[in-house]
């Protein structure tokens, strides 16, 4: 693929419900696949929302794809994507880069005076407009010295994947590229957004201690809520009905 050419991040609908009132746009984190949010599907199939998941180029073992290392060209070709599906009222979810991309989605979507998410929720970052207090990884060399060091901040790499080159190999394009772009962010300032935030962490999350999760107020004019679930970063993979059923809540009362 040319170097100046890059390819579109795209939504799938694990489970397409055509007659939901509202979807539900989701941003993995750092590495992660739409493969994450097939189960969210499931999780809400008794109520009235439809989950679509990002593709990101590069990740979700897409051959041929390189991931993005420019963050305002994934933003905007993650906007493009929204706003050519929307229909129906959306919100946008995002958990730790996730929360991040989604939340500069959600300013780029204002900013062109398109449709707009009724709801914004992010998970597992602390606000934007806060500097980073942990030394970066992306200059970690070798394949798993970097990965070691990701599992040890973050968690969430399957043992597995520390094991096998071949796993290795396979994982590290994307998780790179995505923790260079979370590492290298610069929030610019801007007006808050028009949409209600609900901010979401662990409780043993040394990343996003609740202070700086409960900053996220400062980025929006609407209404504003945070909650800590019990468990570390990735939290959310055992609290995701509990998680789920918030946001649904959230969701359903402006349905």
């Amino acid at each position: 693929m040319p170097a100046d050419v890059w390819p579109t991040p795209r939504f799938g609908t694990p489970i397409p419900r055509p007659d939901a009132c509202v979807r539900l746009f989701c941003f993995p984190h750092a590495g992660g696949s739409a493969a994450v949010f097939t189960s969210w599907a499931r999780s809400v199939a008794d109520r009235p929302i439809e989950i679509a998941a990002a593709r990101l180029p590069g990740h979700d073992s897409a051959h041929g794809e390189r991931p993005f290392t420019d963050l305002d060209r994934l933003v905007d070709g993650a906007a493009d994507a929204i706003a050519q599906d929307a229909a129906r009222p959306f919100a946008l979810f995002g958990h730790s880069f996730g929360a991040i991309l989604a939340f500069e989605v959600a300013r780029t979507l204002r900013d062109r005076g398109g449709a707009q998410p009724v709801h914004l929720f992010v998970s597992g970052a602390f606000a934007p407009h806060l500097t980073a207090t942990s030394p970066p990884l992306r200059f970690i060399e070798g394949d798993t010295a970097f990965l070691e060091a990701v599992a040890a901040r973050y968690g969430g790499v399957p043992r597995i994947v520390l094991e096998q080159a071949e796993l290795r190999a396979s994982a590290v394009p994307a998780l790179r590229a995505d923790l260079t772009l979370t590492e290298t962010y610069t929030y610019r300032a801007g007006p808050p957004l028009r949409c209600p935030i609900a901010a979401y962490a662990g409780a043993s999350d040394p990343i996003v201690p609740p202070d700086r999760l409960a900053l996220w107020r400062e980025q929006t004019a609407a209404e504003f809520s945070w909650r800590l679930f019990d468990g570390h970063h990735f939290y959310l993979n055992r609290a995701r009905d509990a998680l789920l059923a918030d946001i649904a809540d959230r969701l359903l009362r402006l349905a």
